[in-house]
């Protein structure tokens, strides 16, 4: 067993009505860049039977999803906690655990990321294993709800393949199986074209026109902090128009129409992301899971976004595995999780929904 050490525990300064718990462990191969953190949240009551593990999407993290911050800076605090969901999930009974994978240990002063060669699917998934295993140890449950965002959606269909004893159900936000078509974009196909060009990792802030992702980009934050700043390109009044109809054209947000994407709660997602994510993740095959997914047999919900989440997902196959499917027409993919219409939209069809398979 690895030796997870409680680092925190006490009320949660922006909720404190509830308290966190924060334990950290060691992954092989060691060194200061393997490690992970699992969070758990929890109310005065617990009325749901069995814990949720949130698997957050690619470069969030479990901090983010609980405080909207990065190893403690906070750009706003949550002006709408309900929208956040696992705040709303243990507002209502719920034991909410949550995951840091190894990328938050990762600074964006780093410059040698040669490491994450060996931060594929057996890495990631070795990492999900330990953690559930730590969920049903301190839960005293023997399975666990899956409640993948994003990335996260993929990782948890394929957690479900190789250790189908451990889950009770799945909630696919955004996150449900995706088109082959939608990973052949980048310059590399396989381990050895990653060591020969040394793309070990992509950053996490991409904006394009005038702010080409880099990490000591803070123009999420300049629009945050400075709503008047002028716009770099003509046609928009101010930096956060622009940034927005740049969020906009990627499928992230829709701030045009329902459901209205607040600047504010957008900005403050991508200003918190973690600095990298390993390329192996994005290039490795996962014919070994996918070819599996026919055979899980837990209930699965997947809810998926207009603007993003339908462009991207394999819908032929999300329609024979769904147990049920929510559209969200008009959403971006950042709305799914941050936005104030997500409490009706997304959060309480949730909450309803691991009520009616609990038993």
């Amino acid at each position: 067993m690895p030796d997870w050490k409680l680092t925190w525990e006490g009320s949660i300064k922006e909720f404190p009505d509830l308290t966190e718990r924060v334990w950290v462990t060691e992954r092989p191969p060691g060194g200061c860049f393997n490690y992970i953190a699992l969070r758990e949240v929890k109310g005065r009551d617990v009325t749901y039977p069995y814990p949720v593990l949130i698997l957050p999407g690619m470069a969030s993290h479990g901090e983010q999803l609980i405080h909207v911050s990065w190893h403690g800076i906070q750009p706003i605090e949550p002006a709408i906690p309900d929208s956040m969901i696992p705040i709303y999930l243990v507002r209502r009974g719920h034991l909410v655990y949550t995951i840091d994978y190894r990328t938050h240990f990762v600074l964006p002063d780093v410059k040698d990321l040669s490491f994450m060669l060996d931060w594929g699917w057996e890495t990631w998934l070795g990492d999900i294993k330990e953690t559930v295993n730590k969920v049903m140890e301190v839960s005293g449950r023997d399975r666990v709800i899956l409640i993948g965002e994003s990335f996260g959606g993929i990782a948890s269909m394929n957690y479900v393949t190789i250790h189908p004893e451990d889950v009770k159900a799945i909630v696919l936000l955004d996150g449900a199986p995706i088109r082959a078509s939608v990973i052949q974009t980048l310059p590399v196909r396989s381990v050895d074209d990653i060591r020969a060009s040394k793309l070990y990792a992509v950053p996490s802030i991409l904006t394009g026109g005038k702010y080409p992702g880099n990490m000591v980009n803070t123009v999420w934050l300049k629009a945050l902090y400075n709503p008047a700043i002028p716009s770099p390109e003509p046609g928009f009044k101010t930096l956060g128009d622009y940034l927005m109809n740049i969020a906009y054209n990627q499928g992230l947000a829709d701030p045009y129409s329902y459901p209205t994407s607040p600047p504010q709660a957008i900005f403050a997602v991508l200003a918190t992301l973690d600095p990298y994510w390993p390329v192996r993740l994005f290039i490795e095959p996962m014919d070994q899971f996918r070819t599996k997914y026919v055979e899980v047999k837990v209930p699965i919900l997947a809810i998926i976004s207009g603007l993003f989440g339908m462009k991207v997902a394999d819908m032929d196959l999300v329609k024979r595995l769904m147990s049920d499917v929510i559209i969200l027409d008009g959403y971006g993919h950042l709305d799914v999780y941050a936005n104030p219409n997500n409490v009706r939209d997304v959060n309480e069809p949730v909450h309803k929904w691991l009520i009616r398979i609990k038993d």
